[in-house]
């Protein structure tokens, strides 16, 4: 009798996973389709809002509340921030906008929000994306800033794989569109993991292998491969 409750057991908790597992795919297609839907719609976009932005709130005061909140990017506050951009000009502040995005401490859960967020940023100012890789990209640069030797080694750890996802989601949407840049993100890790600084330092080799693994990982959209089962877990 034990053996058979077993065996229904076993059946059952085999039932649940494959539920679990088609759930998780079919969250990955409607992710993958809502990245699509938004590149489409980056790269239809016309260059054409400099008289609308003009018609906006372009006041110090109100711009420089907006950017502040960009420190602090977060999806439940996803819609009210875009709704706050979508009634101020920064065409004077674009600096400010992406070093207060730069700074943000993103979660993975944020990370879809901040999407969006860039999305919106780019299609009204020029210059803000070329701006906003080029300081996300400072996140990668090989060795510690003097100022940053005696920082916590985790909330570093947690800003490289954020600001990776943050770049990789951005490529896949339309907002950056050169992926040679993960070719220098890859070359500066490689770099950090053999140079003698690190060499003894096991939790910076240990971060740096696990984003060499996250970009190996989700790279395979930028090498046209297909996702396997267990791709598809770790990224939903």
């Amino acid at each position: 009798m034990e053996h058979a409750e077993d065996i229904v057991g076993e059946h059952r908790e085999k039932h649940d996973d494959e539920v679990e597992a088609v759930a998780r795919l079919e969250e990955f297609k409607k992710s993958v389709e809502a990245k699509t839907v938004l590149r489409d719609y980056v790269r239809g976009v016309a260059s054409g809002y400099s008289g609308f932005l003009r018609t906006l709130d372009s006041s110090i005061k109100r711009n420089t509340a907006v950017i502040k909140k960009l420190k602090q990017i977060n999806e439940e506050q996803r819609e009210g921030m875009m709704d706050e951009l979508c009634g101020v000009n920064l065409s004077k502040f674009v600096s400010e906008a992406v070093t207060s995005i730069c700074d943000a401490k993103l979660k993975a859960a944020d990370i879809q929000a901040a999407v969006q967020i860039c999305s919106l940023l780019h299609q009204r100012y020029k210059d803000f994306s070329p701006s906003l890789v080029r300081g996300l990209l400072k996140t990668f640069l090989p060795g510690k800033p003097p100022e940053d030797i005696d920082g916590d080694k985790n909330s570093r750890a947690m800003k490289k794989q954020s600001t990776l996802k943050l770049l990789l989601e951005l490529y896949f949407v339309g907002v950056e569109e050169d992926s040679s840049i993960f070719t220098n993100i890859v070359l500066g890790i490689v770099k950090d993991l053999t140079s003698t600084e690190h060499f003894e330092d096991r939790d910076a080799t240990q971060t740096n292998l696990s984003l060499l693994a996250s970009f190996a990982r989700q790279g395979r959209y930028l090498l046209g491969l297909p996702l396997t089962g267990q791709d598809i877990l770790e990224e939903v």
